[in-house]
């Protein structure tokens, strides 16, 4: 077995088709399936079924799958360095963060950094939670950000801000009228909540539990920017972090908290076997900077009756 199979079988295991795979692979769709059995005669087993019109791949395609991925997470890492060397780019700091964090917080953060260090080169990019450990953890990223990360080994959890939960609707909806929404309140809305299984869903569901109510969201989203979204269209309610809420995209709606009070943790990820570079540890303080000025100004304009929550107790 040889890179290059591993890299058809990959391909074939992330686009569904030999024909997708091909086109992906710059190959013919013959020439993907030819590889793909003669790398079966190599290893003795079969990866794929045929069933109907569709390769659905075998449990010891699945294993094999996740055994290579961290060999192609490496191969990426050496391919950037690789362009990093090339273009100049030595003073470089990669970053990834959630879809939330990168629209509510970064811009700023970014632009503070580059300004102070005008030098140095910045990637970021923007990917699903499990993505965001995945990339530090293997070194594709210098560092991350994200809310709720949960523990990882083989990552430091730098906590950066506890940001609350708040529920957003439209100005002329009769919850804008109230000092805070609960579970109650919510009965006859139609909720946009977080997706199922995640953290702050599970929270959410123990709060309407206990205040005797069903958890029965119309809409879930992986990212709570889409749910916003959707509300400033006119449909629903949604309950998200006040950071997103009050990122200066949605100030046509109206912001209030949520009670029973539900915390969540931004923080920034570190990988705990590297040492940080210099401009990747003046990336994490610029950031976390940024966000405490965002969050104490929220905070502020929330007690002057802004409409988002109030100072920390």
């Amino acid at each position: 077995m040889n890179l290059r199979q591993l890299e058809i079988f990959r391909s074939l295991m992330v686009n569904g088709t030999t024909v997708a795979a091909a086109h992906h692979l710059n190959m013919s769709q013959p020439a993907v399936s030819n590889a793909i059995k003669h790398l079966e005669s190599v290893i003795g087993f079969v990866l794929f079924e045929r069933k109907g019109n569709q390769l659905v791949p075998t449990d010891e395609a699945r294993t094999l799958y996740e055994r290579a991925e961290p060999l192609f997470q490496l191969l990426g890492t050496v391919n950037q360095s690789a362009e990093d060397i090339r273009a100049g780019h030595v003073g470089r700091v990669r970053v990834v963060a959630t879809s939330e964090v990168t629209e509510a917080l970064m811009p700023m953060a970014m632009a503070m950094f580059l300004t102070a260090c005008p030098e140095i080169y910045v990637t970021l990019d923007t990917k699903p939670l499990h993505n965001v450990l995945e990339a530090v953890e293997s070194g594709i990223a210098d560092i991350g950000f994200a809310m709720d990360p949960g523990e990882r080994h083989s990552l430091i959890l730098q906590p950066i801000e506890t940001l609350r939960t708040v529920c957003v609707c439209a100005a002329d909806n009769p919850l804008a009228a109230l000092p805070f929404v609960t579970p109650q309140d919510l009965v006859n809305d139609r909720l946009i909540c977080p997706l199922s299984g995640t953290r702050i869903a599970n929270l959410l569901e123990e709060a309407f539990r206990k205040s005797s109510l069903v958890y029965s969201p119309k809409v879930e989203v992986r990212f709570l920017n889409a749910a916003a979204q959707i509300v400033q269209e006119g449909w629903g309610v949604a309950i998200l972090d006040e950071i997103t809420a009050a990122s200066g995209r949605y100030a046509d709606l109206a912001i209030l908290p949520f009670e029973p009070s539900i915390r969540r943790s931004l923080m920034a990820i570190l990988p705990r076997q590297k040492t940080l570079s210099r401009p990747a540890r003046e990336f994490v303080n610029t950031f976390i900077l940024e966000a405490g000025m965002r969050v104490a100004a929220l905070r502020e304009a929330g007690a002057n009756g802004g409409g988002t929550s109030g100072p920390e107790q």
